[in-house]
């Protein structure tokens, strides 16, 4: 079990952009992104090192995939990543706790991702994991109910087989949950499970399209799983400060993820 991962470095190219929004929209944006344009946080997912260093994530921290799950993630932003710049990805883990559950002890990890462009710090990201207890697998839990307080922004989205396909290609995860419906029915899932990885992004999109800048902190939480073709929407409302959000991914009136968001008040 290694607390430190591989250091690498990547290119953000125009095209490695618009293939990430590929998997987001379902489709390819008309335009190539143009040098010097801001790239969205969540473009920045931890799984991204796999295909940089041909490594497993879940190898690296001695994590089960079938016990291991996506808590949740939270984006600091320095600089900001624009397409051009060339990043050095640094990543280690920060803590590593046991949690008692119902089901017996939950192992939470959190691992910290610094990413730098020209020795500066553009983006910090801090990854939640959860590793359930051993044993047989439990039915999904179907979250709470939405705040009624938060308001809608942007329309509902769904992903297609072939986004969460898409993703899983691009990013190195080969969770067998995100993409073999009979595999994801053997844990006790009805389908195949959309990933954190998705959902993160679409959260970003519809915040940073209502507040008209690009965010500056995204912090998102797990709460219930979302699957194929199932409509879910961001709803949100102003948290105290000028330019906080909270905010919610609902589905069919139940909770996916809750998170805070907050913009820089110059954009950058």
């Amino acid at each position: 079990m290694n607390d430190r991962l591989p250091e690498f470095t990547i290119d953000v190219t125009a095209e490695s952009v618009r293939r990430w929004k590929m998997g987001r929209d379902g489709v390819f944006p008309a335009d190539h992104p143009e040098t010097g344009e801001d790239v969205p946080l969540s473009y920045l997912f931890f799984l991204r090192c796999q295909p940089a260093q041909g490594i497993s994530i879940h190898a690296e921290l001695g994590r089960d995939p079938d016990r291991g799950l996506f808590g949740g993630v939270r984006y600091e932003r320095g600089c900001g990543v624009r397409v051009g710049d060339r990043l050095d990805g640094k990543a280690h883990v920060t803590e590593r706790k046991s949690v008692d559950s119902p089901r017996g002890a939950m192992v939470l990890t959190t691992l910290v991702n610094e990413w730098r462009a020209e020795s500066h710090l553009a983006v910090t990201e801090t990854v939640r994991m959860v590793d359930l207890p051993p044993g047989p697998p439990a039915p999904p839990t179907a979250g709470h109910d939405a705040d009624p307080s938060l308001t809608p922004i942007g329309a509902p989205v769904s992903f297609t087989r072939t986004q969460i396909a898409w993703l899983m290609v691009e990013t190195g995860d080969t969770n067998a949950l995100h993409v073999d419906r009979n595999y994801a029915v053997s844990r006790l899932f009805p389908d195949v499970v959309v990933p954190g990885t998705l959902i993160v992004p679409i959260a970003e999109k519809a915040l940073s399209t209502a507040a008209g800048r690009p965010l500056s902190v995204l912090d998102c939480r797990f709460r219930a799983p979302t699957f194929p073709d199932e409509e879910i929407v961001v709803t949100a409302a102003e948290d105290g400060e000028p330019g906080a959000w909270r905010f919610e991914v609902v589905g069919d009136g139940k909770v996916r993820a809750i998170g805070k968001a907050s913009t820089a008040a110059d954009g950058t």
